[in-house]
């Protein structure tokens, strides 16, 4: 069986704009993904969509697709409108319930208690969301796609109550979903990993490549689609 090829970048000159406050998404856009002259511009999307009218993994996926949207329309008039917006939602899913962020410290060492005593691995999600906007004024205007990236955890059996207490009130990852991080101390929870380790830090590598250069080529391709199409109209006047 031959090696998989490395996956291009897209190269894109003008505004990146990542919708997410995250430092640690912001440093895979640029030394993981190589965006350098990305942008950090927050959703204002309050994640609150119905846990019940969603499968977790379709959860994350609007969720990102929300918050794309809802920053493409606060940029879309400016001066220089980006070229690329990416958002993202992280979630972990364990036994078909979503746990996001901790609510506060005993909610946290129940989290991390039950994903060490599940018999299993659990899911890592992240939903991601592209919009590449169109240069013409064409509707809608722009081409959104969206993925999924997923990654599968295992946490070691031998995690004592003392050591999850310690990382609780450590602070680490009182934001992280799930209330881990696996780049920082809460990595030493981490028996196995099967899937993308920056998919459970929040943006999955080669699944935010495809997804780019899907996008973009989408809207090349749609943009001109479209003109075509509101060019024969006007043909008819």
């Amino acid at each position: 069986m031959f090696p998989s090829l490395p996956i291009p970048m897209t190269k894109i000159e003008g505004r990146v704009i990542l919708a997410s406050g995250s430092p640690q998404r912001k440093d895979i856009m640029i030394n993981q993904l190589g965006y350098t002259n990305v942008e950090i511009v927050k959703s204002g999307f309050p994640e609150n969509l119905s846990k019940d009218a969603y499968a977790p993994f379709e959860y994350a996926i609007q969720t990102a697709r929300h918050k794309a949207l809802d920053v493409y329309r606060a940029e879309a008039n400016a001066d220089i409108a980006p070229e690329l917006l990416i958002a993202a939602d992280t979630v972990i899913e364990l036994n078909g319930i979503i746990m996001e962020k901790p609510r506060g410290i005993d909610h946290h060492i129940e989290m991390l208690k039950k994903l060490r005593d599940n018999p299993g691995p659990h899911r890592v999600y992240t939903g991601l969301a592209a919009i590449v906007p169109y240069e013409k004024p064409v509707l809608p205007g722009y081409s959104l796609e969206t993925s999924l990236g997923v990654t599968h955890v295992k946490f070691r059996k031998d995690i004592t109550d003392k050591e999850i207490i310690d990382y609780v009130t450590s602070g680490e990852a009182s934001d992280a979903a799930g209330g881990y991080k696996i780049q920082g101390a809460g990595g030493k929870f981490v028996e196995s990993i099967n899937g993308d380790r920056f998919n459970v830090i929040g943006l999955p590598i080669d699944d935010t490549k495809v997804l780019i250069k899907k996008t973009w080529d989408l809207a090349q391709v749609g943009e001109d689609e479209l003109q075509g199409d509101t060019d024969e109209e006007e043909s008819y006047y």
